[in-house]
């Protein structure tokens, strides 16, 4: 006579399993698992084998977990380390914390979680926050970006190469495009093709943009859309952005501009847009550059900017 499914022990880890959230006594009571001695009796030996947890949830609940094939032959000390290990989630438990908690001594520490990386329970991981200190988590953890660094570190380490190469790509690009703004996704796009040693987001490549910003190589608009808009800076003859604390070259050492198809507001890459404001010193009704834009695209309606090299902005 076959043995009935709700008097199997091993029909009871294999439904746990399924449900690795744990069951409660009223869930397996609902699945079938009425009879409350039986249940018990197949939870304990489970419980001696190291195949199930039990866990008191509340006043007369229980809460039973399948034990992951991985934990079975794990003694108590083992099991405590690992606990302790699981209870920190992405954040990792170092070796101080773990001490502290289980009251072992460090050596059994050491050798505990050494054999818990070789079953592949736990990984180490090397937090920003201390070079000189590791902290374990469980092995599908993935750390929380304040212990890995997120994007910009790798192995605990700030990846330099890889963000210059980043920078290197997203002005690549904007060289390529010179003389008409990109979107944000437009430079994505293209740094996804060729990433590197992993692939960067959205975001990671909006940060990028940033420090070019702050180094003056682009200017970035938001468009009423929401989204970025970027282009290129004007520059000078020495390759370098205009400083404009260092005087302004003279007309015959600019370098001539060559006009670029599509309609580009001179605004976007003049450096002197931050303190231009009608009425003021440096204002659009005082600035050639918008003056010679609005008579060419009176006159061009594919909306190419003249670009003339004689022509001096708000030349008091």
């Amino acid at each position: 006579m076959a043995l009935d499914i709700f008097q199997d022990a091993n029909a009871l880890f294999r439904f746990c399993a399924e449900n690795p959230q744990g069951l409660t006594t009223d869930e397996l009571a609902a699945a079938g698992w009425t009879d409350q001695t039986q249940l018990l009796s197949m939870a304990n030996q489970l419980l001696a084998n190291g195949r199930l947890s039990i866990t008191q949830v509340g006043a007369g609940k229980l809460l039973f977990k399948a034990v992951d094939h991985r934990l079975v032959g794990l003694d108590s000390a083992h099991m405590a380390v690992y606990q302790l290990i699981e209870k920190t989630s992405d954040k990792g438990a170092n070796n101080r914390l773990l001490k502290d908690s289980s009251r072992l001594q460090q050596h059994t520490i050491t050798k505990i979680t050494k054999e818990l990386m070789q079953r592949r329970i736990i990984k180490e991981v090397k937090s920003i926050q201390n070079k000189n200190r590791k902290v374990f988590m469980l092995y599908d953890v993935e750390p929380a970006q304040e212990v890995s660094g997120g994007s910009w570190y790798h192995d605990g380490e700030f990846a330099a190469s890889w963000v210059e190469q980043l920078r290197q790509r997203c002005q690549q690009y904007l060289e390529e495009h010179n003389g008409r703004a990109v979107t944000l996704q437009d430079v994505h796009g293209h740094v996804s093709m060729s990433p590197g040693v992993s692939v960067p987001s959205e975001q990671d490549i909006e940060h990028i943009m940033r420090t070019l910003e702050l180094d003056e190589f682009v200017y970035s608009v938001q468009a009423a859309t929401g989204q970025m808009i970027y282009t290129l800076r004007s520059r000078g003859v020495s390759g370098h952005s205009f400083d404009i604390f260092a005087g302004r070259l003279p007309s015959h050492l600019r370098e001539t501009q060559v006009d670029q198809p599509g309609l580009v507001v001179p605004c976007l890459s003049c450096h002197l847009q931050n303190e231009c404001q009608s009425g003021g010193r440096i204002c659009p009704e005082k600035c050639n550059y918008f003056t010679e834009w609005l008579k060419g695209t009176a006159s061009d309606m594919a909306g190419r900017v003249s670009g003339a090299g004689d022509v001096r902005m708000n030349d008091w």
